[in-house]
């Protein structure tokens, strides 16, 4: 399975922005102590900290649509219920990407 990477590259939420996350809000995951309990988690990790994510996911609505009735497609989404998951935290030195990996925490949290 190929990684993709979910920026935004149209300039609607721009890296130079600090603050701001080129990756869109729908993206984001958010982990209770029991959910990161469930995966083995006894400390938090740090914010910036690189983790590989494998999941099964249901997709629970999708949705087109046409609002100028003109026959094309003008907007398409699906909702993904999240129910297997695994995640674990990449090791210091890496071989597989470790530049884009460390470019993009640094966008995201301002470091390496």
């Amino acid at each position: 399975m190929d990684l993709v990477h979910m920026g935004q590259e149209d300039g609607a939420a721009p890296a130079e922005m600090p603050g701001i996350s080129p990756y869109p809000f729908g993206l984001r995951l958010h982990l209770t102590h029991e959910e990161l309990a469930k995966l083995g988690y006894d400390a938090l990790p740090a914010a910036g900290t690189i983790c590989r994510l494998e999941a099964v996911a249901v997709v629970t609505r999708s949705a087109t649509e046409d609002p100028d009735a003109d026959g094309d497609c003008d907007y398409c989404s699906i909702e993904l219920q999240v129910t297997e998951l695994a995640m674990e935290e990449e090791e210091e030195g890496e071989e597989e990407d470790t530049d884009h990996d460390a470019g993009r925490a640094h966008r995201m949290y301002g470091k390496e």
